[in-house]
């Protein structure tokens, strides 16, 4: 995801490339799934779309493309621009268009829109996701970060913030948006913001923005072994006093999914530490947005969610080696099958597709489920 590395923030994707988890182990009782397609480029988003098409993002090459039935792939759009000035996140498929999010950092100020493609014709669809933030911050009142350093610690890790430039003793939710992820359903477009540290809703026909909901950040205590693994991350030293300390990570919403009821599935990250501990939740917020539950946690590095006709959740945990599934009426994960790195999953009928590979050899692939 594209947003400065924090330790109690989203991070950053392409760096976790160096936090790469131990391959899958094999095992003879989950089959494995079969592969549509390779060659992809950092494939973090995926939809399913009419007769057997499945869209993918080729995000770390800023390409939207379609691959049929067959596996061949075709290059829908490509921005302008390196990953560094610009971003191709985010797909879905409804009523025979595509959504996704193009983001362009190349200006004094960054912008973020959502694009919607029908009949050749492609259409801006929102307003500026990164003007919203700017003008309302949904997270403002949310605390992050060590929230119980006192005295001589409380000195160090003042002085690291100002080292490192970011914040990590006791914050409120800073001004920053990265949509990365979106939902269209009757007229509404939901997205997944990873820096906004909240759920939005877009009004396809206005275009206009609201909040839906901030998601609850994570309470952890501070381990060496966190601490080791971070400083790894970002090249940094952190003052050894932080282990032991009270942190609350933020969420960092990666996915979002109309399901049970109307309400929305959601699915977490947990910050920068969540791509090193099992820190990520799918939650379920109530249609009116008044009730926000958590329907399983102890998930590690939750990327990509959808839902099966049967009111099962299928996770995709990109640094769990694993896509999971959450059997409505369950709060806890069992494996569906082992991959490396999956970035998103997305069903169709009986059949879950998953992107995997992401930092290396990327993929599209389709395993039966429930049949």
């Amino acid at each position: 995801m594209r947003k400065k590395s924090t330790l109690a923030g989203a991070g950053t994707l392409a760096l976790a490339a160096s936090l790469l988890m131990v391959p899958a182990q094999a095992d003879d009782h989950v089959p494995e799934p079969e592969v549509v397609t390779g060659g992809l480029i950092g494939p973090l988003t995926v939809a399913t779309g009419d007769g057997g098409d499945v869209y993918v993002t080729q995000t770390f090459a800023n390409t939207l493309s379609k691959v049929d039935g067959t596996g061949a792939v075709t290059n829908l759009r490509t921005l302008d621009g390196s990953p560094e000035t610009a971003e191709l996140v985010g797909v879905a498929y409804s009523d025979g268009a595509t959504y996704h999010i193009e983001s362009d950092f190349s200006g004094e100020a960054p912008t973020t829109y959502i694009v919607r493609t029908k009949d050749g014709e492609r259409t801006v669809v929102s307003d500026d996701l990164w003007a919203y933030e700017i003008a309302n911050n949904p997270d403002r009142s949310q605390r992050y970060g060590v929230t119980n350093a006192r005295g001589t610690c409380l000195d160090q890790l003042t002085a690291f913030e100002e080292t490192a430039g970011f914040p990590i003793v006791n914050y409120r939710g800073i001004v920053e948006s990265h949509g990365y992820q979106l939902e269209v359903h009757d007229g509404a477009i939901y997205v997944a913001d990873a820096a906004a540290n909240a759920v939005l809703k877009v009004d396809e026909s206005t275009g206009d923005i609201s909040t839906v909901s901030v998601l609850p950040g994570k309470t952890i205590k501070f381990t060496a072994g966190l601490e080791a693994a971070l400083e790894g991350q970002l090249g940094l030293d952190i003052p050894d006093c932080i282990v032991g300390k009270r942190f609350i990570a933020e969420p960092v919403p990666t996915d979002v999914q109309v399901g049970w009821l109307g309400g929305l599935y959601v699915s977490t990250l947990g910050g920068s530490a969540g791509e090193v501990l099992p820190l990520s939740s799918v939650y379920w917020i109530s249609p009116d947005a008044e009730y926000t539950f958590e329907v399983a946690g102890d998930l590690h590095g939750a990327t990509g969610l959808d839902v099966t006709p049967d009111g099962t959740v299928v996770v995709a945990e990109m640094f769990g080696g694993r896509v999971s599934a959450i059997p409505h009426g369950d709060n806890e994960a069992t494996t569906l099958f082992e991959a490396n790195s999956p970035a998103d999953v997305a069903v169709a009928g009986h059949t879950v597709y998953a992107t995997t590979g992401t930092f290396g050899e990327g993929a599209l692939v389709r395993y039966g489920y429930g049949d």
